[in-house]
C-alpha cells in the first residue's frame, strides 16, 4: 500500500509509550527497505525526540499538542481543529499518505476529522493498537467520548492495527474501512539473555521475585490491582517496579502500607528493563486493557514467565498457564492473587 510512496508519520502523544516505541521500530525497518518516510513529532515530547535523535531518524517538530478530552476538542475547539488542519494540509502537499500514530482513537482525533474536512481522508492512515470504548477504559465523560468516537472512526478509511482481534473491532466500527494488521515485534535477544539457554535461573525458595514494568497509570496498567493482590500473599515477596507515570506517588504510598513480607523497590524509568530481570521468578501485566504489550513479547523471547489477564492481545500470545480468567462479577484482585499463589507453588515443585 505505501511502497514507492512519500509517507508522513505524525506522532500525536506527549509521552513515550509502547505504541510510540513500536512505531519507531517499524519506521527503522521500513526505512531500511527503501520506504520514503518523514516524521513529525510533537514539540512537547522530549523522550520521543531523544529517541529519534539516538536512532538517527530525521524529523520535524509540530505544535499540535495532545489535550485532555482531545476528542471533544477535535469537534468543538475551532483553534485545535484549525491547527490540525493547517499541519495536515501542509504535509499533504508533499506526501502521498499521512499516518497518524494513535495510542487510542482520542489521540490525534483532530487529524482524522481534519482529513475528512479537507477532502484528503482517503490518504490518512490511522495506526492504532486497539479500539476499546472509553467506558471500558474508565475515561471521564465516557458516554460523550464514545458518542463522538462513532463519528471519528468513520472519518478515516484506512486503519493499521496490531492483531486480528482489534481488526474485527475496527471493522465493526467502520464497515467500509480498509483495516490491515501489522504485528508488534521485538528484537531477538542475545543468547546470554535467554533463560535456560544463555544462563540458568535458580529460584530462591525463601523469596518470590516479581517484576512489574510499564507506565504507572492505575486506570490502564493496574498496578493498584497488583498491590492489593499481594496484600493477601503470605510468602516473602520482592516486587521491582520499573516506570514512571501519574500514579507513581500514590503507588509508593500504597506500597508502604503492605505487610512487612512485601518489599517494593521503585527504579523509575529505565531504557532496558531486562538488565534488572535476570533473577525474577515472573513478570506481571495486570492491565485492565491493552493492545499487544511489548514487555510481554520481550519476556516470551527471553523465556521469562508471564502472568496476565485473559483479554486483548494477551489472548493471542499467552498460554492458559499464564492467563487468569475473570467472569462477570468476579474480583480481578482475587483472580490475580490466586494465579500468583499458583505460580509460587509451582515454581518450587
Amino acid at each position: 500500500m505505501l511502497k514507492d510512496k512519500n509517507v508522513a508519520i505524525i506522532f500525536t502523544a506527549s509521552i513515550l509509550g509502547g505504541h510510540e516505541l513500536m512505531s519507531v521500530a517499524h519506521i527503522k525497518k521500513f526505512v531500511k527497505k527503501g520506504f520514503s518516510i518523514s516524521c513529525y513529532l510533537p514539540s512537547d515530547n522530549q523522550k520521543l525526540i531523544d529517541l529519534l535523535n539516538a536512532t538517527g531518524i530525521d524529523y520535524e517538530l509540530h505544535h499540535v499538542h495532545h489535550k485532555r478530552m482531545e476528542i471533544i476538542h477535535s469537534f468543538f475547539n475551532p483553534l485545535h481543529l484549525i491547527k490540525s488542519s493547517l499541519l495536515l494540509k501542509k504535509i499533504s502537499l508533499s506526501h502521498d499518505y499521512m499516518v497518524i500514530i494513535q495510542g487510542d482513537i482520542e489521540l490525534g482525533a483532530g487529524f482524522l476529522n481534519s482529513g475528512r474536512l479537507l477532502g484528503v481522508g482517503n490518504r490518512v492512515v490511522s495506526y492504532i493498537p486497539y479500539a476499546h470504548s472509553f467506558e471500558t477504559m474508565g475515561s471521564r465523560l465516557a458516554k460523550v467520548k464514545d458518542f463522538l468516537a462513532r463519528f471519528t472512526y468513520k472519518s478515516c478509511s484506512n486503519y493499521v492495527t496490531i492483531c486480528n482481534q482489534f481488526r474485527h473491532e475496527l471493522k465493526a466500527k467502520n464497515k467500509t474501512a480498509d483495516v490491515r494488521v501489522l504485528r508488534n515485534f521485538v528484537a531477538k535477544p542475545v543468547r546470554k539473555d535467554i533463560r535456560g539457554i544463555g544462563y540458568e535461573f535458580v529460584t530462591d525458595p525463601a523469596r518470590v521475585k516479581i517484576l512489574m514494568a510499564g507506565r504507572v497509570f492505575f486506570r490502564q496498567k493496574g498496578q493498584d490491582i497488583l498491590l492489593e493482590a499481594l496484600r493477601g500473599i503470605n510468602t516473602n515477596v520482592d516486587l521491582t517496579v520499573i516506570g514512571d507515570g501519574p500514579d507513581l506517588d500514590e503507588m509508593k504510598n500504597n506500597a508502604n502500607r503492605l505487610g512487612s513480607n512485601i518489599r517494593v523497590e521503585f527504579l523509575g524509568w529505565k531504557s532496558n528493563v531486562w538488565d534488572f530481570a535476570y533473577d525474577v521468578d515472573f513478570i506481571v501485566i495486570p492491565s485492565s486493557y491493552e493492545g499487544v504489550p511489548l514487555i510481554m513479547l520481550e519476556a516470551l523471547k527471553r523465556k521469562v514467565p508471564v502472568i496476565a489477564p485473559a483479554r486483548d492481545g494477551m489472548l493471542d500470545y499467552l498460554s492458559k498457564d499464564s492467563l487468569y480468567f475473570i467472569d462477570d462479577g468476579e474480583s480481578e484482585v482475587d483472580k490475580l492473587r490466586e494465579k500468583i499463589k499458583l505460580f509460587i507453588v509451582e515454581r518450587v515443585d
